[in-house]
């Protein structure tokens, strides 16, 4: 009996020794693929911090500022090619086209001075929502009335409104740069001021604004672009007025620039010999351009339009060497 006992002890421990060899070697196997799928996961955090970290300082790199060094001999021709069509068919024109996030431009004649004509108009508007964001005057609730003295030819929206009415800012202004009312003009820049118009142009960066003699002024293609860079600003950054300054521009109001594939949020002006349209582009690379012409008169949609479209292959064309330029400088080959 003892022997037997014996060996029912020997081989209870036998079975207990491969139970515990068995439960060990599970926990080991478990364990280890524990850790194996810790390691993955930290593997996979890894390799997302690197592509998000390449990600940005790619992004980073495409909208760094422009230099010199990056006008290629493709590039340059491309300008020259610019130059050389205006020149070859005769247009009477000034151009200032800019790259918004890198300042890389191309200009033509850009510091030629025409009479602006309702170019104006824009800084009516960035004036007062400069002067509304600062909570000076309130566009809604603050009013001008529409007297006898405002009737003027060119201003289909105050047409609708009856003398002796009460017009608010906002609608003026909508008035102003959606349809270049002229009555809407002149009852804004009487609420400004003249000389408060003037100043403020200056102190954007304006050389010769309201210079000319008359409530409309002089223009160049270099001040006008100042003009829409500020309002790219106030589209992307404020969040009140942002969206209403952006509605107005967005208009066919004689608006050379549009096409079935092209949109430019605008505002034009157009007197006598003089037609210009000065714009924005809010596609992924966001880009001011202004066209300033002596051809109202003879084919200005077709000046603005063949010009617009070969700066728009050199603006193409600069962000192609821009992206692979920085493709391979954050990724390699």
């Amino acid at each position: 009996m003892a022997k037997r006992k014996k060996k029912k002890t020997l081989r209870k421990i036998v079975y207990v020794f491969i139970l515990a060899l068995a439960l060990g070697g599970c926990y080991l196997y478990y364990d280890h693929q524990h850790q194996l799928a810790i390691l993955q996961k930290q593997q996979r955090i890894e390799e997302e911090r690197i592509k998000k970290e390449k990600e940005e300082k790619y992004q980073t790199c495409l909208t760094k500022k422009y230099d010199e060094s990056e006008l290629t001999s493709e590039l340059l021709n491309q300008k020259n090619e610019i130059d050389a069509f205006i020149k070859s068919n005769n247009y009477k024109a000034s151009v200032l086209y800019e790259d918004i996030q890198t300042g890389f431009n191309y200009k033509y004649a850009a510091d030629t001075v025409y009479y602006g004509c309702s170019l104006i108009k824009i800084v009516d508007a960035l004036y007062l929502i400069n002067q509304a964001t600062l909570g000076n005057v309130n566009l809604d609730t603050e009013t001008i009335t529409y007297t006898s003295n405002y009737v003027r030819g060119f201003s289909s929206g105050m047409e609708k409104r009856k003398v002796g009415e009460q017009v608010s800012l906002r609608d003026l202004i909508t008035y102003a740069i959606s349809v270049s009312d002229n009555s809407a003009h002149l009852m804004l820049l009487d609420y400004i001021g003249f000389n408060n118009l003037k100043e403020y142009g200056q102190s954007l960066g304006a050389k010769v604004i309201l210079t000319g003699g008359d409530n409309y002024g002089n223009q160049t293609a270099e001040d006008t672009n100042i003009y829409l860079k500020e309002a790219y600003k106030i589209i992307t950054e404020n969040e009140e007025y942002g969206p209403f300054l952006k509605s107005i521009m967005d208009n066919n109001e004689r608006n050379a620039f549009n096409t079935d594939t092209i949109k430019i949020y605008h505002k034009y002006g157009s007197y006598a010999s003089n037609y210009h349209d000065i714009g924005l582009s809010l596609e992924e690379h966001p880009y001011a351009i202004s066209i300033l012409t002596l051809h109202e008169n003879n084919g200005y949609q077709e000046v603005v339009q063949g010009i617009h479209e070969k700066v728009r292959a050199l603006h193409n064309a600069f962000y192609e060497n821009r992206k692979n330029a920085c493709y391979q400088e954050v990724y390699g080959s």
